[in-house]
């Protein structure tokens, strides 16, 4: 019985710790609110900047902007990471 209450002490204190962390991330639906293009118009631009095949998209924030991070398959065989401005579709790096 002792166990079992030092248990459930025991998540309730991580689940309350733990609790304010996830407000610090974003939801999907948030950023894809702040989009103004649309994933394709993103595929198409790191295409451009950087031939190949497009094998992943994900969308999130890079230096407090939102980005779609396009990965390609380049001509060259190997995997670059294309960051696309979700607002206006302009490249903001290329890895």
């Amino acid at each position: 019985m002792k166990h079992t209450a030092a248990f459930a002490t025991l998540i309730a204190v991580t689940g309350l710790t733990l609790a304010p962390a996830w407000a610090l991330f974003e939801s999907d639906k948030e950023l894809s609110d702040q989009a103004k293009i649309s994933m394709i118009e993103a595929i198409k631009a790191a295409e451009k900047a950087k031939p190949g095949k497009t094998v992943e998209v994900n969308m999130g924030k890079d230096d407090g902007q939102v980005v779609y991070k396009v990965e390609i398959i380049g001509t060259d065989k190997k995997t670059h990471k294309v960051y696309v401005d979700a607002k206006d579709g302009k490249i903001h790096e290329v890895k």
